[in-house]
Order: structure tokens, then sequence, then C-alpha cells
């Protein structure tokens, strides 16, 4: 089984003394999502309930199932797939957001967890935080009974990479960093997949996709499919563009 998967970023959030109500994600970056074509799974962080309907309809309408993980303030992780695929929902979490979606077709299957790690401040406080998050991730992934069926990705939020970890030293990062994540997928037999280029203004790779043994990375890269942009409701983050193979 191949399968193409688009993971993005929709840079949803609400600003102070507004609500969720007061924000558009309209169908016209829904119509951008599917013109990368033949797409199986799109994979959404940073989702919000707010006007929403045309956005979600697009998808509708060109032959996917939604799937949400939403916390209390209505913000999380949102899933189109194709509607040929049986989907079943394992577990989510809200801190952070993690949504587990069985994706199946005939005998064979994968497990997609998509995550996003909350962020606050960036300070030495935020970042133990979201070591904490990822400890999360890390326990329910190690109490699955299967993981050679995994793909996992999002945004991971670990920070600017340094080449030497030593460059994190005096930094928040000495709590959280790229260095940690992928060690602690690897002692899993979970492999982050070396993408080339950056995933957020143009410095930083905080977007990945993992795999257990039983998925094979055909390729990944990061697309540009929106320009650059700080306004709400349209993504900021290059999205991850992948095709993977079920071994």
């Amino acid at each position: 089984m191949k399968i193409k998967i688009v993971e993005t970023s929709l840079n949803l959030r609400i600003e102070r003394g507004k609500r969720k109500e007061d924000y558009l994600i309209s169908q016209n970056i829904a119509k951008k999502q599917l013109s990368i074509a033949d797409t199986d799974i799109y994979t959404n962080v940073e989702f919000m309930d707010c006007d929403n309907s045309d956005y979600l309809k697009t998808f509708a309408d060109s032959g996917y199932n939604g799937f949400t993980s939403l916390d209390e303030k209505g913000r999380g992780i949102l899933c189109e797939i194709k509607k040929e695929y049986v989907v079943k929902k394992i577990c989510e979490m809200t801190e952070p957001h993690m949504l587990h979606l069985r994706v199946e077709k005939g005998d064979e299957y994968i497990d997609l967890i998509t995550v996003r790690l909350l962020v606050a401040g960036g300070n030495d406080a935020d970042f133990k935080d979201r070591k904490k998050q990822w400890d999360r991730v890390l326990s329910y992934i190690e109490n699955l009974s299967d993981k050679s069926r995994l793909v996992l990705t999002g945004d991971f939020n670990h920070g600017v990479i340094s080449n030497d970890i030593n460059g994190y030293r005096n930094r928040p990062r000495q709590y959280f960093n790229y260095q940690m994540v992928v060690n602690d997928l690897k002692n899993k037999n979970i492999i982050l997949y070396p993408m080339e280029g950056n995933s957020y203004r143009g410095y930083m790779k905080i977007d990945h996709i993992a795999t257990g043994e039983k998925i094979l990375v055909e390729a990944a890269v990061y697309d540009d499919v929106f320009d650059n942009t700080e306004i709400i409701g349209i993504p900021d983050h290059s999205c991850i563009v992948a095709n993977i193979k079920c071994a």
C-alpha cells in the first residue's frame, strides 16, 4: 500500500480579546492544499473550530472524510482522508495536541499519529513543559502493542537546531531539543526522516515525519504552497509532502 501524506500548519489561533468565531479559514486554503495532486491524507495542526464550513465542504466535495481532535478552546488537529480508506480513531490528547488514527485499506494499515507541542514564551519553563509534553507522546507510543506501522508527523516545536548539543548550553533548548527527539525515537525503533531545508521562517526545521520499521518513506520534501505570512488562517509553515509505502 502506497500513501501520499501532506502535513500543514493552518496557523489558526485566538488573539487577546477575540473569540474563535471571529476567525475564518477559507475554501481557497483548501483548494491550494488540494492542488497537491493525488494526496490520500491531509493532516493539519493548528486547526480551529471557527468559520470553516466552506473549507471543510471543499474537502468533502473532493472525496475526503474529516477527523478532528480539539481542546477546550476549540483548537487542535484535523485530518482529511480519502473516503476509500477505513479510519478508526484510536486516541487523542490536548496537551500536547495529538490524534492517533488507524488508516486501513484491505489487509494493510498505518497508525497515523499527528502531534503539535504547545508553546508559551520560549523561556526555560516553556521548554521544560515542551519536554513534559513530548514525554507524554513517548509514553503513549511505548505502550502501543505494535509500533512497526507508525507514521508520526506534525510540529514538534523543539526550536532551532544546533549542530552540536553544546550549542544548547545555558539556553532553554538544553531542556528540549532536536537531538533529544531523534534519540528518543531511535530508541523505540522509529526513524525521523532526514528532510532537506527548513519548514518555518526560513531557518527552523520543526515539522517532521518519522516512521516505524514496516513503513518506508520513499520521498519527503518541504513544499512552500503558501507565501510566508503572519495572517491568521493562512498557513505559515512549509507543508510536508511525503510518499510512504508499507513494507
